[in-house]
């Protein structure tokens, strides 16, 4: 589980920024929050919303980017740069960008930090705390940090039980977890396979479900792919279409092999007069396939326990399709490992379903800089408030200038 991600000169977040799942006491006692093996409160939705162009989607992407980076970048060349982007102006272009992440597995909660630039990592440390003889303790597992006068990295793991000679086989442009777990290494496999768990339609270049770009097509055809390789999530996904009313009683998945590639052909089916009939996806909605794509996401994550990552979480979507949608993450019967969603829209109607410690608010000001804040850290913000009337009016800012 994800407890909380912060960042710092990381794309237009020029100072250090903060996203929480993690709640206190004040928080409401209903299904959209969940108690971790650990003893912390988490929210299982966190809604980010905003002006276009504001940072909603740069603040989605700390996560995506920790993915890549913890167990994916090992497949760079050592050569490669680290695909991060600074700040784009002033100074900050030359500084590091800062990232950590909390998160929890196996009753383990682990605290994840890097400083890095786009030639190597300067500093990379992983802490994990526990409860020993029911007494919770916090221990440092390893950290390297870059010796720039030595040309060399300071590396302390003593608590990490790493392989003789480990030091040598590190890269600069990867991880220590990713490295690790490469080599067979317990804790680094428990670890990595649960960021590679993480269902996300951002990558380090935005959104990549965006319809102006040819990855929708690409998105598509994973989806599809997806469910013919996953058949009782098909038959779930099939469930949910039915219920949300588009007029689909299911869909058919063959695959052709052509010479060199593999041809998904899609048909929709659709009943008319008692009978089923069959529809070419391609003349579906793009409502409807968007969905597609949003399911397989959404079910993945639900059933694994994992958290999705959704930007435009409402897009070509009906309010009351995204409420549905969200609903998946909230209700216990639906969720019963307690899957994480954050995600970014539009939709502002959400806001009705949602409490003041799920709504995470974005705001970028006139020199560039994006800040964010969670609504529950504004003053006077009461949990019985309209906090969609209120959003609309102005109250809570982050809504355009216009």
């Amino acid at each position: 589980m994800i407890h909380s991600i912060s960042c710092k000169n990381f794309y237009s977040f020029s100072e250090e920024t903060f996203l929480d799942f993690q709640v206190d006491g004040n928080a409401p006692e209903n299904n959209g929050y969940f108690l971790t093996n650990s003893g912390v409160r988490l929210s299982k939705v966190e809604t980010v919303i905003g002006s276009n162009a504001s940072g909603k989607t740069n603040l989605l992407k700390v996560l995506p980017f920790l993915k890549w980076l913890i167990i994916d970048s090992f497949n760079i060349k050592p050569e490669d740069p680290i695909i991060i982007q600074q700040f784009a102006f002033g100074n900050k272009k030359s500084e590091p960008t800062e990232l950590s992440v909390v998160f929890e597995v196996d009753k383990k909660v682990y605290t994840y930090t890097f400083i890095i630039t786009k030639e190597r990592i300067l500093k990379e440390e992983l802490k994990v705390s526990g409860f020993v003889k029911e007494k919770k303790s916090t221990k440092k597992v390893f950290s390297r940090s870059w010796n720039k006068k030595d040309s060399r990295y300071d590396f302390i793991g003593d608590n990490f039980d790493l392989p003789k000679n480990f030091e040598n086989l590190l890269r600069s442009n990867t991880s220590v977890i990713g490295t690790a777990a490469r080599l067979n290494h317990i804790e680094s496999q428990a670890i990595a396979k649960y960021w590679g768990e993480i269902e996300t339609n951002v990558i380090e270049a935005g959104w990549v479900g965006d319809h102006l770009l040819p990855n929708s097509i690409v998105q598509l055809h994973e989806a599809f792919n997806f469910f013919s390789e996953n058949n009782h999530l098909k038959n779930e996904a099939e469930k949910l279409l039915s219920r949300f009313d588009l007029g689909l009683s299911g869909f058919e998945i063959k695959k052709e092999k052509k010479e060199n590639s593999v041809e998904l052909n899609v048909r929709a089916h659709h009943l008319f007069n008692g009978q089923t009939q069959y529809l070419p996806i391609q003349y579906e909605s793009s409502g409807t396939k968007q969905l597609f794509v949003l399911l397989k996401s959404i079910l993945a994550a639900l059933e694994k326990g994992s958290i999705a990552i959704i930007d435009e979480f409402d897009v070509n979507l009906h309010p009351e399709m995204v409420m549905a949608l969200l609903d998946l993450f909230i209700q216990p019967e639906t969720n019963p490992k307690n899957a994480q969603l954050l995600l970014s829209t539009h939709s502002h109607v959400l806001l009705s379903k949602l409490d003041k410690y799920q709504i995470v608010l974005v705001e970028k000001n006139n020199n560039g800089v994006s800040e964010s804040w969670r609504l529950d850290e504004v003053l006077n913000v009461r949990s019985d408030d309209n906090y969609y009337s209120k959003y609309i009016a102005g109250a809570y800012g982050a809504v355009p200038r216009i």
